[in-house]
């Protein structure tokens, strides 16, 4: 379904004056090419190469649209040298590296990294598989989330980077995702400032007729400007998942939109989108995955199922999962730890419907809060005979022991009082 050429916005979401803009939210989509015009018309028209950016009415955020503001703000800095200065900045943006995306090249990563809530700079399929493993690490840590979701998420992830690194014609991807915990939601913008996907396939032996018939056709299974490049099966994939799940998928690729919510279909034309540049249309990828929803990758990828690399990697030799708590960065020192651990072990069983062994081999001592937020939980959830059965234990010592069984007592007794 289609609707007819409209324009795409009014300032409504943004003020400007003298050298200064001031965004009034980060939350709407339509404060995109406000952006865009006012960096241009500050820049080229009025020749500033000093640009403010004043964030005093910003409350809340959402990856889409603050990956693409930041990404404009990026070309603006890197490619025309234009200086700028945030004044006003809430805490949040500056945790999440808006003023300056974190480069995964450049920055200080390990296994107690948060991916999430930070926009990330990519620039080769290298960073893309750091940033994906990085995601899911981070994902299945923070919460617990129904089967197929995690692989999901994977597809998602890496398929669309990708895409940024085969088609866009540039060399700069950037990427957020965010966990909505009270909603269970997983929201994700992927942005490039790239040739767009109606250049894309323009030369094609599909020949779109419009941006928004390029994103129509980019979604359907084996479309891809080049089958030495790509089999065309990312977006399709993405949009299959989508489906599956009762997400959302918000596509803004030069004067053409696609947007998925509630499993109704619609494709926008936008008569008075402000882009770069003809030849620099930009693309904006945006989803929401619902996290307690599950959903079969084996139907949405019309009967291929990915192979989750996490979980063979966890097998030994005679196939059991093994989870080795020595391997946690966090350490068994505090209940944040247990929580996260907890998460990713439940995430773990979920997927792999089998045991999950934990393995105390190497660690010394344990604190009583770890013990009651990994194991007291989990028997308070489970019941004791179920978490016994899904989470043997191994190579704990008596002094381990001691702090597991004192944490269990203290839990059974208190189930027994309620």
């Amino acid at each position: 379904m289609y609707r007819k050429t409209r324009p795409y916005f009014r300032n409504y979401n943004s003020g400007v004056y003298d050298n200064v803009i001031k965004p009034y939210n980060l939350t709407n989509r339509r404060l995109i090419p406000e952006i865009i015009n006012a960096l241009k018309r500050l820049h080229f028209k009025f020749g500033h190469n000093k640009i403010i950016i004043d964030l005093e009415r910003i409350e809340r955020v959402s990856p889409y649209p603050t990956v693409p503001v930041a990404g404009y703000i990026h070309y603006f800095k890197e490619h025309l040298n234009v200086d700028f200065e945030f004044l006003n900045i809430p805490t949040y943006l500056r945790k999440i590296h808006f003023l300056s995306p974190d480069d995964i090249n450049k920055t200080t990563t390990g296994l107690g990294t948060n991916f999430l809530d930070r926009i990330w700079l990519f620039h080769s399929s290298t960073d893309v598989h750091l940033l994906v493993n990085g995601f899911l690490s981070s994902i299945r840590k923070s919460c617990t989330v129904e089967e197929g979701i995690l692989q999901a998420c994977e597809w998602g992830l890496n398929e669309i980077m990708d895409n940024v690194i085969q088609h866009s014609s540039e060399t700069t991807g950037f990427v957020m995702a965010q966990v909505l915990k009270d909603s269970q939601i997983l929201k994700v913008s992927i942005f490039d400032y790239g040739q767009g996907i109606f250049e894309s396939l323009r030369n094609s032996k599909y020949k779109p007729r419009n941006a928004s018939d390029a994103i129509s056709l980019a979604i359907q299974e084996g479309v891809t400007r080049d089958k030495k490049i790509g089999q065309g099966n990312g977006m399709w994939g993405l949009y299959n998942i989508i489906n599956l799940n009762d997400g959302v998928l918000l596509i803004t690729s030069g004067k053409g939109g696609l947007n998925y919510v509630n499993r109704v279909k619609t494709a926008d034309s936008y008569n008075d989108i402000i882009m770069l540049s003809p030849k620099q249309q930009s693309t904006s990828i945006n989803f929401d995955i619902k996290l307690n929803n599950p959903i079969s990758m084996r139907e949405a990828l019309g009967g291929y199922e990915p192979i989750d690399l996490f979980i063979e990697n966890l097998e030994d030799e005679f196939d059991r999962v093994v989870y080795r708590i020595i391997d946690q960065a966090s350490g068994t020192g505090t209940r944040q730890s247990g929580e996260r651990i907890r998460n990713e072990i439940m995430n773990i069983y979920r997927s792999v419907k089998k045991p999950v062994i934990l393995d105390f081999e190497g660690i010394g001592i344990i604190a009583s809060s770890f013990a009651d937020e990994l194991i007291g939980k989990l028997v308070q959830e489970l019941g004791l005979f179920q978490f016994q059965a899904a989470f043997p234990m191994k190579n704990m010592n008596s002094t381990i022991q001691s702090i597991v069984q004192r944490s269990l007592s203290q839990r059974l007794s208190e189930n027994i009082n309620n």
